[in-house]
């Protein structure tokens, strides 16, 4: 029943936006009280999920008509049953949507990652391949120690999206170097990555988006982001 309301309610916040202005509002209220954000929050979000997809292709004005009698507690031409049905049926295609458009992006990126890989092979002498799936350049090799799983580090990094170069996070001139524990927590690549680093080094890593953030991505990460890091290990610690 839970479900049924919130489809049904956000159903109806998409479908108004469409029917007034052409889906948006040039004038949107004065948000006063808690309960107006609150009301305003709760329907913007909906719009923004359900405005996607086989959402997007329910009728309007259908849509708002049912809301409409069912408010005013008029005769409904569905049964309970067949409404859960039909709402079933609705979940059902937006899953395999996300599948499909899933897949296609996978697929997508699988030969983006793939091509650059190999222009970077074919370019870059320096670069080897870790017999996980990433690529790394030694920038400065370090005399220091190996890093370990567990062991506490301290290091610097910038990163970058791979695929456009557009830079993400970076430690230079943001904040102080990090202390981190290896592998707690850490995307499998990076765990990989630190192993290999002396401290005093400073590698360039290239990491496809499985051994990254995954098909699922992270906070504002979308999936399937292969990631450029470039670590400098400053220190390992042995406690």
């Amino acid at each position: 029943m839970k479900r049924k309301l919130m489809i049904a309610a956000a159903s109806l916040l998409v479908c108004v936006g469409c029917t007034t202005n052409g889906g948006t509002d040039a004038n949107p209220p004065k948000l006063a009280t808690l309960t107006d954000t609150l009301s305003w929050a709760y329907g913007q979000n909906f719009a923004d999920v359900l405005k996607q997809d086989v959402y997007s292709s329910l009728d309007a004005e259908l849509v708002l008509q049912a809301a409409r009698h069912s408010v005013a507690g008029a005769k409904q031409p569905l049964t309970p049953e067949e409404t859960m049905a039909a709402l079933d049926r609705l979940s059902i295609m937006q899953s395999r949507a996300m599948m499909e458009k899933n897949t296609n992006i996978q697929q997508r990126v699988d030969e983006q990652q793939a091509a650059y890989f190999a222009q970077l092979e074919k370019t870059n002498p320096n670069v080897k391949k870790h017999p996980s799936g990433f690529y790394y350049e030694v920038m400065r090799e370090g005399k220091g120690p190996k890093a370990k799983v567990a062991q506490r580090i301290l290091f610097d990094y910038r990163s970058a999206v791979m695929l456009t170069g557009e830079p993400y996070d970076q430690t230079y001139g943001k904040r102080e170097p990090i202390m981190h524990v290896v592998g707690v927590p850490m995307f499998q690549g990076l765990v990989d990555a630190f192993q290999l680093m002396n401290a005093g080094s400073q590698y360039r890593f290239y990491f496809p988006y499985q051994l990254a953030f995954g098909a699922s991505g992270s906070g504002d990460i979308p999936g399937y982001t292969p990631f450029i890091y470039e670590v400098e290990l400053h220190e390992i610690f042995k406690d």
